[in-house]
């Protein structure tokens, strides 16, 4: 057998060496590279804790001042007339039957009182008990609706009563009660002596005057029973 043949120098053959690898140029790396955002992703936030509330003096008494501003704006409310708001009927019917009955007692008492004539067949008012009693009757019930009146005017200005609840109630369907009774009774009295009058002597300016206070004050006793009608309203609702 033949031995390998060694080279003439006489020192043994190296294997050749490996060639190196140059890197790739950085263009291809970016383009082989996943996509980045050119943004960095901020860090997740902290979650944030509510300030406590801080009360101050101040804001306690802004508050007080409002509380107090809005109570007196409501009291304005309810005593100012509101176009969009309207108050109950009976409130409403009830001051208008007060002020028609002290219009309607005034006149009956004024045109009885005015009720004299003069000469040999003159008369007056005064000689009769049934027509004083009528006089008398309906002066008490003028000075009791003027009352009235000026109670509800005070009502809604002040937004105070004269009289608490529910002894206010109690008084007026009481007064109301007694007044138109007794306007029937003084009516009904002075209609029979006036008759009587006309029937035997003939009508007169004295009579036809003393007809129509009689039936004015017909009409007070009408007035007077609506209005008990609403203060048994008031009382029992």
């Amino acid at each position: 057998m033949s031995s390998p043949a060694v080279p003439e120098s006489g020192s043994p053959s190296l294997p050749p060496p490996t060639p190196r690898k140059n890197p790739p140029p950085a263009d291809a790396r970016a383009a082989n590279s996943p996509p980045r955002s050119p943004i960095p992703p901020s860090p997740p936030a902290a979650p944030s804790r509510a300030a406590p509330p801080v009360v101050t003096l101040g804001a306690t008494v802004a508050k007080s001042v409002a509380g107090v501003d809005g109570r007196a704006a409501e009291r304005r409310f309810m005593a100012a007339p509101q176009s969009g708001r309207q108050r109950p009927w009976p409130v409403r019917a009830a001051l208008g039957l007060r002020v028609l009955a002290l219009l309607l007692c005034m006149i009956a008492f004024s045109v009885m009182a005015a009720d004299k004539t003069e000469g040999w067949a003159g008369d007056s008012y005064d000689r009769y008990e049934e027509f004083r009693y009528l006089v008398g009757v309906n002066v008490i019930a003028f000075v009791y609706s003027l009352y009235q009146v000026y109670e509800r005017i005070h009502r809604m200005t002040a937004m105070k009563s004269i009289i608490s609840r529910p002894l206010r109630y109690y008084f007026d369907l009481t007064m109301d009660q007694i007044l138109a009774y007794l306007l029937m009774s003084s009516s009904s009295a002075a209609a029979s002596r006036n008759d009587a009058w006309a029937s035997t002597f003939g009508s007169d300016a004295f009579t036809r005057k003393a007809k129509g206070s009689i039936t004015v004050s017909f009409l007070a006793f009408f007035v007077f029973a609506l209005s008990a009608l609403i203060s048994a309203h008031n009382l029992f609702r």
